[in-house]
């Protein structure tokens, strides 16, 4: 089942953006952490491997395609842009009809709630998936099956988290820590980072949120684990970013010291190959990890 059926298209659409759409933008993510951006019109699912042109996160041309096997990713991302700016207007979030609700955990920790065809296409070798985040920059997902620790149904996932944490609270009983708080700590030790920081920052916004010192440290450890997720698919940027954040909150903070200065500087490299019109190296900077 090709992707484009999971997306509607305005009839007012002009001829270049309805060519850009044709051309879909993907974004590559290997189960070794590596990323590559490009195109392809030889995509087939059913195939061992595909054609990838290779462009930066510019959408320049890097002058080359490479051979992408589907047994070393996780997944081919469908994108609105390469670069996270986009016209929200040009992609409408469309949930097909009758999809089914489900729960995506990568061997990477990440996790995805996401809309899928059917159950039936789920238990193929690779599937297409629909993101429910409206707002993120993906449009679709082909998910390597065995790219995944754990595939569940949305509302059997949803019960699974309510009986852990049942479980875990009751072991935090005598800990005096807000509920928020245990929640916080109950994510994070799940590596879900994001939804932990959320619920430590509700915490700190609370007059009796607790021990500030405590909180802190924990509303760093959070925002520094987020920042390495993105160092490891190679959003420098974004992870300076949090990285930044924590230095805010502690200055001092040696890990984050550490690594936001190795960011500047792959940044500042990413740069230097995006000014050097001749440079044909792929957009991290290194040889491919695939074969040619």
């Amino acid at each position: 089942m090709p992707i484009t059926t999971f997306f509607s298209r305005r009839d007012d659409e002009r001829q270049e953006n309805t060519e850009r759409r044709l051309r879909q933008r993907l974004v590559v993510h290997a189960r070794n952490g590596r990323i590559l951006y490009g195109f392809s019109l030889s995509l087939n699912k059913n195939a061992d491997s595909f054609v990838l042109d290779l462009v930066d996160r510019n959408n320049v041309s890097l002058g080359k395609s490479i051979k992408v096997p589907f047994a070393e990713l996780k997944g081919v991302f469908y994108v609105k842009s390469f670069d996270g700016r986009f016209d929200p207007a040009m992609f409408p979030h469309v949930i097909p009809e009758g999809s089914l609700p489900v729960v995506l955990e990568f061997v990477d920790g990440e996790i995805i709630s996401a809309y899928a065809s059917s159950a039936r296409s789920l238990e193929e070798p690779r599937f297409y998936v629909v993101p429910q985040d409206e707002r993120g920059n993906n449009l679709g997902i082909l998910v390597e099956r065995d790219a995944l620790t754990g595939l569940y149904r949305a509302e059997e996932y949803r019960q699974r988290l309510k009986t852990e944490f049942e479980a875990y609270a009751r072991l935090k009983a005598d800990s005096g820590l807000p509920k928020q708080e245990v929640l916080g700590d109950f994510y994070f030790e799940r590596h879900n980072y994001i939804r932990a920081l959320q619920y430590y920052l509700e915490v700190a916004k609370e007059e009796k949120g607790g021990d500030e010192r405590r909180l802190m440290k924990k509303i760093c450890a959070a925002r520094y684990n987020i920042g390495i997720c993105h160092m490891r698919q190679r959003d420098y940027a974004r992870a300076l970013q949090y990285m930044e954040q924590v230095l805010k909150i502690n200055p001092n903070y040696e890990p984050a010291l550490k690594q936001a200065g190795r960011l500047r500087e792959k940044l500042a490299a990413r740069m230097a190959r995006t000014q050097d019109a001749s440079s044909k190296s792929d957009p991290s900077g290194e040889e491919s990890d695939f074969p040619v």
